[in-house]
C-alpha cells in the first residue's frame, strides 16, 4: 500500500489522441495497482478505450457543459470521503477541455483552488491539457498551477509553480464588454439590505430567459449584498448590466480586510452550513462566473451568467 498522505498534482501536455492514452494507461494502472481508489474523466472516445483496457477504473464521460466548480469541489470531496473510509489514496485523472473563453478562465481557477484545498489530501492529480485545443495562455497559467510535470513519462518538480494564493492573485480579471454600456440598475450608497434586495430584484425580472435563473442570480448577489453590509464598511454600490445575451450585476463595498481570491470554491465551515460563510460559495454555484478584486476604494464582486433561451 502507498503513504496514503501523499498528494500529488500534476500536469501533462498532448499534442495527439494516441499521446493522451499514452499518458492515461499507465498513470490508471498505476493507481490500480496501488490499490487506490481511480477515477478517469475523459471525452467519449477516450473513455471507452479506458474502459475496455483497464475495467476496474471508475470512468466518467466528459458532461456537455461544464459543471461549476462548487460542483465539482463537491464531488471531489465525496470521491475524496470514500477513499478515505476504504484506507485508500484517491487517484484522479482530468482530461481538460473547455469551448468557451470564459471557461477557461473558471478552469484555471479551479486547477488553483484545487491545489489550495487539497494540499495535504491523500489525493494523486494528473490534469491532462491537449495543446491543439487549449490557448497558449491558458496553458502557460496552467503549468504554473500544478507542483509537479509529467514529459515523456517522467515526472519532474515544476520549478516554475507559484502558490495558489499568489497565482489566484495574478489573475487578470476578464473583461465583461455589456460594462462599456449604461447600466439597468446603478445604485451608490445603498442605505438598507432589503432596499438593495429589492431593486435588484427588480432590474433582474425577466434578463436571464426565466424565472429560476432570475431568482437565481437575485440570490447570489443577495447574498454577496449581505456580506458587503456586514464587512464591507458604510459605502455599498451596486450596478446591473444586460445585453439580451448575459447579464452583469456588480457589488462593491468600502472594506479592506478580506481579499475572496480563494473563498467560495466550498463552504466556508464545511458541512456544517448552519455556521454562514457562504456568501461565495452560493454565488459561484448560482453564476455561470464570479469575479472579485480590489481597488483603491474597496472590494468588487462581479456576478456573470448568460441568458439561456
Amino acid at each position: 500500500m502507498p503513504d496514503t498522505a501523499v498528494r500529488t498534482h500534476r500536469i501533462a501536455v498532448v499534442r495527439t489522441d494516441d499521446e493522451l492514452i499514452a499518458v492515461c494507461l499507465p498513470y490508471l494502472r498505476e493507481g490500480l495497482a496501488a490499490g487506490d481508489l481511480v477515477v478517469a474523466l475523459l471525452a467519449p472516445a477516450p473513455a471507452a478505450h479506458v474502459r475496455d483496457q483497464l475495467p476496474g477504473v471508475l470512468v466518467v464521460d466528459y458532461p456537455a457543459a461544464t459543471p461549476r466548480e462548487p460542483e465539482t469541489v463537491a464531488a471531489h470531496t465525496e470521491l475524496l470521503a470514500q477513499a478515505t473510509a476504504e484506507g485508500r489514496r484517491l487517484r484522479l485523472l482530468g482530461q481538460v477541455r473547455e469551448r468557451q473563453p470564459r471557461a477557461w478562465d473558471e478552469r484555471l481557477r479551479g486547477e488553483i483552488a484545487h491545489q489550495h484545498l487539497w494540499a495535504d489530501a491523500a489525493m494523486a492529480s494528473l490534469c491532462v491539457y491537449d495543446r491543439r485545443v487549449t490557448p497558449p495562455e491558458v496553458l502557460a497559467t496552467a503549468l504554473l498551477a500544478h507542483p509537479e510535470v509529467l514529459v515523456d513519462g517522467a515526472v519532474r518538480v515544476n520549478d516554475a509553480h507559484r502558490p495558489p494564493a499568489e497565482l489566484m492573485a495574478a489573475l487578470p480579471v476578464p473583461a465583461e464588454p455589456v460594462q462599456q454600456t449604461t447600466p439597468v440598475l446603478a445604485v451608490d450608497g445603498a442605505r438598507s439590505l432589503p432596499e438593495l434586495r429589492h431593486a435588484l430584484q427588480a432590474a433582474l425580472a425577466g434578463r436571464l430567459g426565466s424565472p429560476d435563473l432570475d431568482e437565481d442570480v437575485h440570490l447570489a448577489a443577495s447574498e454577496i449584498a449581505a456580506n458587503a453590509f456586514r464587512h464591507g464598511g458604510d459605502l455599498i454600490s451596486a450596478r446591473v448590466w444586460a445585453d439580451g445575451e448575459r447579464v452583469v450585476v456588480t457589488i462593491s463595498d468600502s472594506g479592506t480586510r478580506f481579499d475572496g481570491c480563494l473563498s467560495g470554491f466550498a463552504p466556508a465551515h464545511g458541512a456544517d452550513l448552519s455556521r454562514g460563510g457562504m456568501g461565495l460559495w452560493l454565488a459561484r454555484k448560482l453564476c455561470d462566473h464570479v469575479d472579485t478584486w480590489r481597488g483603491p476604494e474597496g472590494f468588487t464582486v462581479r456576478l456573470t451568467t448568460a441568458v439561456r433561451s
